[in-house]
């Protein structure tokens, strides 16, 4: 069974959400993504991950990266 998740990014579409206000197509297209994995503990890992995330407006995963 696979296990998906939407998340809306960008401050004025999650304020929009918050609202209770529709979004556009376009902000659907630009600004909701949807995830799919393969097992609920993948799914909740990833949600802690985003979850650690918010606030910041830059990361950077330094194993990651080409120097």
């Amino acid at each position: 069974m696979k296990h998906t998740i939407k998340i809306v990014f960008g401050k004025e579409q999650v304020l929009k959400l918050h609202s209770s206000q529709p979004l556009t197509k376009e902000e659907k297209l630009l600004n909701v993504k949807e995830y799919t994995f393969n097992s609920l503990k993948e799914k909740d890992a990833f949600i802690n991950g985003i979850n650690e995330g918010l606030g910041w407006m830059e990361i950077c995963i330094p194993e990651l990266e080409i120097f």
